[in-house]
């Protein structure tokens, strides 16, 4: 609102109080979601719960400080192709050779000092995920194994040696490690970690696991690259209508699908198809 100042002979400009309070309706509003969303995004990750505690207490600063120390630095690798979503360990961590120039960050720095004062499990881990940010696996393996030996029930260190021995092509290993983990947890990672252990009995050349664990996987999950590698390995042992049938059942599920899950799915819907045709179905 435009008033005149009857000193200066000029218009002064106030905002009326209801506006004000509106306003600042509206900040708080926007600050709570924020910081919710921050919190589940920090339990998504399994960051550690100092981290809640601190979004909660200096709102919304503590969200905002979550969101450039973990978010923004996860997000960077998402970028650079480390992680992925509804996938295995083969796309979490594509084959890269490891960057051999040993240069520490200031992130790098500062784990090792918190190390050397604490010898803390959690700070191991948190290290060993800095090397993986950077595919430096041979850097990470130790400080995993080292977290798993203060801890044997960290599963993000156990999680984190297995994306690093995949990374490296170790199947072998890589599956030793997700098995114990898998144990523990068999739906860890949204069912990413059971899926990486069938993806790497799959690359380790064990047909008869990798089944098995594909089997697992589509009972729980609806990842269209399981149900895929799974009705391969069935027509591998020779039961085609098997096969069929789940090459068939991507097809299906995939017309209930939203439009952004379905261009995620959209290679194996393409390769289910393919698989069909080649064996003389057509579907409209």
């Amino acid at each position: 609102m435009k008033i005149p100042d009857l000193k200066s002979g000029q218009h002064v400009f106030i905002v009326p109080k209801k506006t004000e309070v509106e306003l600042q309706e509206i900040f708080n509003y926007l600050a709570a979601g924020f910081m919710l969303w921050m919190v589940l995004d920090c339990i998504q990750r399994r960051e550690h719960f100092v981290w809640i505690i601190i979004i909660i207490l200096l709102p919304p600063i503590g969200a905002v400080a979550y969101f450039f120390a973990i978010k923004n630095r996860a997000s960077a690798a998402t970028s650079d192709g480390i992680t992925s979503s509804g996938g295995s360990l083969g796309t979490i961590i594509p084959f890269a050779k490891p960057i051999k120039k040993e240069v520490e960050t200031e992130e790098t720095l500062q784990l090792k000092e918190l190390i050397k004062q604490f010898n803390k499990a959690y700070h191991y881990e948190k290290l060993g995920q800095v090397y993986i940010e950077q595919k430096k696996f041979e850097s990470a393996i130790p400080n995993f194994e080292e977290a798993i030996q203060r801890d044997p029930e960290m599963l993000e260190a156990r999680y984190g040696l297995a994306k690093c021995l995949h990374g490296q092509g170790k199947f072998d290993e890589a599956a030793t490690a997700l098995e114990k983990l898998t144990t523990i947890d068999k739906k860890y990672d949204y069912g990413n970690a059971i899926f990486g252990l069938a993806e790497c009995y799959r690359l380790g050349g064990n047909d008869e696991k990798a089944l098995e664990a594909y089997g697992d996987v589509i009972n729980s999950f609806h990842f269209f690259k399981a149900y895929y590698h799974y009705a391969h390995l069935l027509d591998k042992k020779g039961k085609k209508q098997e096969a069929i049938d789940y090459m068939k059942s991507i097809i299906g599920s995939s017309k209930d699908l939203p439009d952004y899950k379905l261009e995620k799915e959209r290679f194996w819907i393409d390769e289910a198809y393919k698989f069909l045709r080649k064996n003389g179905i057509e579907l409209a």
